[in-house]
């Protein structure tokens, strides 16, 4: 059986019985968070025990003692689009993720993985944001999330009159 320990971010696994591949995006006490390998698939949070029984790293279920780690390559393509600017709604600090209304309206999921961790920290329900607009499995989500200061225009209002 896996250990914690022996997991990181970016490892392959592979459930044992469905045979389905996922990369491993992150790893906590409590529960695993699994991004799927095949298309039109969802995001997958798993509880730790039951990821350390029913999945095995890397591409083919074998002996642990006998297996080579296999990584995504790290040069993962960052979202780009136009930058859109909103407020958190609500933050669930310990599932890691949240809720943003964008200034047009429109409210759009956020997880701690499309953002870097130190960004995660800074965010705060009520914050000003900027973002860019992905679609994922579920839909539009926000993805490179980013506190703004209040006084940060970015071109984006008009000048005071």
């Amino acid at each position: 059986m896996l250990q914690l320990d022996e997991i990181d971010s970016g490892d392959l696994c592979i459930h044992k019985n469905t045979k389905l591949r996922y990369s491993v995006v992150e790893v906590g006490e409590e529960e695993v968070l699994l991004s799927p390998e095949s298309e039109g698939m969802q995001d997958l949070v798993v509880p730790s025990e039951l990821f350390r029984r029913e999945f095995a790293l890397g591409d083919r279920y074998s002996d642990p003692r006998n297996r080579a780690r296999t990584r995504r390559p790290s040069s993962a393509v960052a979202p780009s689009g136009p930058k859109v600017r909103g407020r958190i709604k609500k933050m669930v600090r310990d599932r890691g993720f949240g809720f943003i209304r964008g200034d047009d309206g429109k409210e759009l999921f956020f997880h701690r993985s499309g953002l870097n961790a130190s960004d995660y920290d800074l965010l705060s329900e009520g914050g000003a944001v900027e973002y860019v607009v992905q679609e994922g499995p579920r839909g539009a989500r926000a993805e490179n999330v980013r506190p703004v200061g209040e006084g940060e225009d970015g071109g984006t209002e008009a000048p005071a009159a």
